[in-house]
């Protein structure tokens, strides 16, 4: 069925109008079907703008995405909250189906099929505490002198991934990154900038963090599915 690429070729020529009514765009081949529900594993953080929660609601690019595969196939979609690596191990598994906006590399490439195409972009960007002076122009060894908070089993991008030379402290969660940035226990946290200065404004310290430029990572993201299923393949096929 090809849903994934008919969808963004679609969203590409008409940004305002393919997400606003999935009805509009469901071709009926998935009716009579049995339905069969898949789990999807997402962070209580969120990852916006993909995935949010709003007034209790989960929302964001990625479950349009989804909301429009369920209309147009005979998948439903669970979500079940979990932490970034306990998520990547019950995919691995085959205890959880999907994951949300997953980076590609060949490690994971042998773990999780990943669904053509990619349906968007993850920036990452360096933060630090506003009175400190490090200088970066986009040359990561220009960061071996510094700590650098990094989030558990997260992916940055081939280049920052690959540099094993840096000085990188692994942390849960962005919640704690930020904490050990503002008690000075590391220089520097890598992050989404989207997720990040929600966390710097909700704990009131603007002031005390500023974002350095340029971006270490501009990176396709994909939805992640598990290989342990016995029909992954085909839910592979029907999703892409």
């Amino acid at each position: 069925m090809m849903i994934l690429k008919k969808l963004l070729f679609f969203f590409y020529l008409f940004p305002f109008f393919i997400l606003a009514d999935n009805r509009l765009k469901t071709d009926g081949n998935h009716l009579g079907k049995a339905r069969v529900t898949l789990k999807v594993a997402i962070e209580e953080i969120g990852y916006s703008p993909y995935n949010y929660k709003e007034n209790g609601e989960i929302k964001g690019f990625t479950i349009d995405v989804l909301d429009y595969i369920k209309a147009n196939s005979k998948y439903d979609f669970e979500f079940v909250t979990l932490p970034w690596p306990r998520a990547l191990y019950l995919v691995a598994e085959g205890k959880v189906d999907l994951i949300l906006t997953l980076f590609k590399n060949k490690k994971r490439a042998k773990t999780y099929h990943f669904i053509e195409p990619s349906y968007g972009y993850e920036i990452n960007q360096l933060f630090t505490l506003a009175d400190n002076n490090f200088q970066y122009n986009g040359r990561l060894k220009q960061l071996l002198p510094y700590s650098i908070g990094t989030k558990r089993e997260f992916s940055y991008g081939k280049a920052f991934d690959s540099a094993n030379y840096l000085t990188k402290l692994p942390a849960l969660t962005e919640e704690v990154l930020l904490k050990l940035l503002l008690t000075r226990r590391i220089d520097m946290a890598i992050s989404n900038p989207y997720v990040f200065n929600q966390l710097i404004k909700k704990n009131n310290v603007i002031s005390k963090v500023q974002a350095m430029e340029p971006y270490v990572a501009k990176t396709p993201v994909y939805l992640g599915l598990t290989k342990a299923r016995a029909d992954s393949k085909e839910i592979k096929k029907t999703l892409g």
